[in-house]
């Protein structure tokens, strides 16, 4: 080293003259710019996962490489040559610098590594995640707890309803507690008998708390042992144990519940439930319970068998408020599922309904059960308000939510709908009636992906559902693929062969493939078994409407709707005209039919279009611009742009949409515009030969070259995907199907034209 020169001074002049800080730095800069590029490239170009983690190492490791190349070699305006040394710094000096340059090459790289392989590899290579997570996130408040099934110690092992009974009424007594967040039944229910750690039950739930027990009958005495365990780390909070006579339940209850909120909330306020929520008869609480138990099921014995416990609950307490609404409420179902029709559910349930709120003017069943008997006769606002009334008495009761957040589907209200939905979900997550309503939920926000992963999770997990392979039948035609739509429904009516419902989407299944004889068959089969289900009737009505046989259909319409239509509610009105009016545009009198579909249309119907008024207000703006009324048309027409307008702003996105688009288009005279939106319409799984055929609406496109492709694409897709069906092999047509694995994803409800709903059971 050089006289009076130090030695920090000494390495500066060195790495300046050899030019290493600069070549660093240039090439540090060059590799942020890289990653920051590769980091924006990832998703669009859709790189391979292993790609980015690779070049993150190779850069990284270009670090110590640049370093020895700037020290060793310079770049002269003869090319490149090794760099002379000098006597700044002794061999030793150099030696100790160039270990640690290469340390902070090291720690910049690591530094590199650090930020840019999280961002890269976030999600990839993360641990699976529950199914309800995977679309949803939530943190356990501090303050929640689920309570499991109690265990039946008893001798016989006999107890089992009774401990179940026990933990439940525990459940509803802590979800009267201010401040404190209650697991639904049904999804803690779930660990009937758990394989999993409480750690990971309690995650999968949602809560921070797990309380679990057992129950040991000897006699007329019982000994009930309880034990709060927190979340976090499996740990004991609380342990108690209680000897009774089995009279004395309901005080064993109450302290237990007591017990618990003490252990997690300061304010015991809204503790006491209310006398009219409650029974202190045994008798009348077991057939309570047990009649929900079968009430979720939602087949048609299912929903027999709860209304029979129901009665019996009210035999033993004519004053139990819950068992009248849980009467109405499965009378409204059995509309939907069994062998009712609209009128005579809502003619039975209301009186129940009334007796309900004349004991308990705060019963949030029965404002529910209001709320849905309501929506079932087309009063959509005085649904809502019932139904969001029930929600204000009781912010834990998820058949409201489920009803509400299928309302709000129906009205096009989506991100509403996929909130309400999110809500019940936190507090049941495991509820398979909700994740399927939040299934539709997405599929109509064009979220398909994620509608059919939570799906073919669902279905992975209950393999056994009817319901699940049902509603799963249902997305697959709407998503085009007609193959899996026919596997799935067949599956379903292997396990539920006499359900109104699965025979019908079985029968829809088969019609969509073009084998009518073979719908026609199971329809009227169904209609043996129930001659009242709306949904087949609709169903038998369409496919006699389709083969041209109008005066069957006129006959099943007055057999439907009755002779005296004035007696109706008002959307039952309306559509009784709807459909008339079909017939006659079926028959060719299109100014019969411009009559009819007028009194379909409500009347102030710019402040309540949606669903299938849009439907009604589009066919009849093209029937009054053909009679040569070209002001009205001009009206309706406009007024459902707007409305279409609106779907859009509130996220609608599927087959039907880009269907009604179309039609709009082609009443406008702009076929370019109406041909992209239908094969818009198309990409997204509509396949409906005979609707393309029968709306007048497109009438401007059918000479277009690019509307006959469709047209013609579409019988392809149909007649191959019937081929396909009718050679499978008996022994392997019941296997699962991904729907993925379809030729095209998008909603195709049967009723092209009309914005479709979410699936609402």
């Amino acid at each position: 080293m050089e006289q009076g020169q130090s030695f920090l001074s000494a390495v500066l002049t060195e790495l300046n003259r050899r030019k290493v800080l600069r070549t660093v730095g240039a090439y540090a800069v060059a590799v942020f710019v890289v990653l920051q590029l590769m980091d924006a490239a990832v998703e669009p170009l859709r790189l391979p996962d292993w790609l980015p983690t690779l070049v993150v190492i190779v850069l990284i490791l270009g670090f110590p490489l640049v370093f020895i190349l700037a020290w060793v070699l310079e770049i002269t305006p003869e090319g490149i040559k090794k760099t002379h040394t000098t006597p700044l710094l002794t061999g030793t000096q150099n030696t100790l610098l160039f270990s640690l340059m290469m340390l902070g090459m090291v720690g910049l790289g690591y530094g590199f590594y650090g930020y840019y392989s999280n961002v890269f590899t976030n999600g990839a290579a993360a641990e699976p995640v529950p199914l309800v997570s995977q679309q949803r996130e939530f943190v356990a408040p501090e303050n929640s707890i689920a309570v499991l099934p109690f265990s039946d110690l008893s001798e016989d092992g006999s107890q089992g309803y009774f401990s179940d009974g026990i933990a439940e009424e525990i459940l509803n007594v802590l979800a009267m507690v201010d401040g404190l967040h209650v697991a639904a039944r049904t999804s803690s229910f779930a660990f009937r008998k758990p394989n999993k750690d409480i750690r990971e039950i309690g995650r999968l739930l949602n809560v921070s708390t797990v309380l679990e027990g057992s129950i040991r009958k000897a006699g007329d005495r019982i000994r009930l042992t309880a034990q709060l365990i927190n979340v976090e780390d499996g740990y004991h909070i609380w342990s108690q144990s209680y000897d009774r006579e089995l009279d004395d339940v309901f005080a064993i209850q109450d302290e237990v519940a007591s017990a618990i909120a003490t252990a997690l909330v300061d304010s015991f306020e809204g503790l006491e439930q209310k006398p009219a929520s409650r029974t202190r008869d045994l008798a009348a609480f077991e057939a309570y319970r047990t009649g929900r138990l079968h009430w979720w099921r939602r087949s048609p014995d299912e929903l027999q068998k709860a209304i029979t416990l129901f009665a019996s609950a009210l035999e033993h307490d004519p004053s139990y408020a819950p068992a009248y609404a849980a009467l109405a409420d499965s009378w409204l179902l059995l509309a939907m599922y069994g062998n009712l029709t609209n009128m005579k559910a809502t003619e039975r349930a209301m009186p129940m309904i009334e007796k309900a709120l004349e004991i308990d003017p705060e019963s949030s069943e029965a404002f529910a059960a209001l709320g849905l008997a309501r929506w079932q006769i087309g009063q959509r606002d005085a649904a809502e308000s019932a139904l969001r009334q029930a929600l204000k008495l009781n912010d834990d009761y998820i058949p409201a939510y489920l009803w509400l957040g299928g309302l709000l589907g129906e009205l096009g209200r989506l991100p509403e709908q996929n909130q309400v939905l999110q809500q019940a979900m936190a507090i049941d997550p495991l509820n398979e009636l909700l994740a399927i309503n939040f299934a539709g939920n997405l599929a109509s926000r064009g979220d398909y992906e994620a509608a059919i992963d939570l799906l073919q999770g669902l279905i992975s997990l209950r393999p056994d559902s009817a319901t699940l392979l049902r509603i799963i039948s249902g997305h697959a035609m709407q998503f085009g693929d007609l193959v899996a739509a026919w596997r799935y429904a067949s599956q379903s009516y292997e396990l539920e062969p006499e359900s109104p419902v699965v025979i019908e989407v079985l029968a829809k299944a088969w019609a969509n493939l073009g084998a009518m004889e073979r719908a026609e068959r199971l329809l009227l089969d169904g209609l043996e078994i129930a001659n009242e289900n709306k949904g087949l009737r609709m169903d038998y009505f369409f496919l006699l409407l389709e083969q041209g046989r109008l005066e069957k259909a006129e006959r099943l319409l007055i057999e439907q709707y009755g002779s005296s239509l004035a007696d109706l509610p008002e959307q039952l009105q309306r559509w009784y005209y709807f459909q008339k009016s079909l017939v006659s545009l079926v028959a060719g009198d299109r100014e019969a039919a411009a009559a009819l579909l007028e009194q379909a249309i409500v009347q102030d119907y710019e402040q309540s279009l949606y669903g299938e008024q849009i439907f009604y207000v589009t066919l009849s703006s093209a029937l009054q611009s053909h009679l040569g009324n070209t002001e009205l048309a001009e009206r309706r027409l406009a007024s459902a742009e707007r409305a279409v307008r609106r779907a859009r702003i509130n996220g609608l996105d599927n087959a039907d949409i880009y269907y009604t688009e179309s039609s709009i288009h082609a009443l406008r005279g702009d076929s370019r515009a109406a041909l992209a939106s239908l094969q818009g319409a198309y990409e997204r799984g509509f396949r409906n030969t005979w609707f393309l055929e029968f709306d007048l609406r497109l009438d401007s496109l059918r000479e277009e070259p690019g509307f006959v492709a469709i047209k013609e694409q579409i019988a392809k897709d149909i007649a191959e995907a019937r081929t396909e069906v009718e050679s499978f092999a008996v022994a392997s047509y019941w296997a699962p199907v991904d729907i993925r694995l379809g030729p095209t994803r998008g909603l195709d409800t049967g009723k092209p034209g009309r914005i479709a709903n979410p699936a609402t059971d």
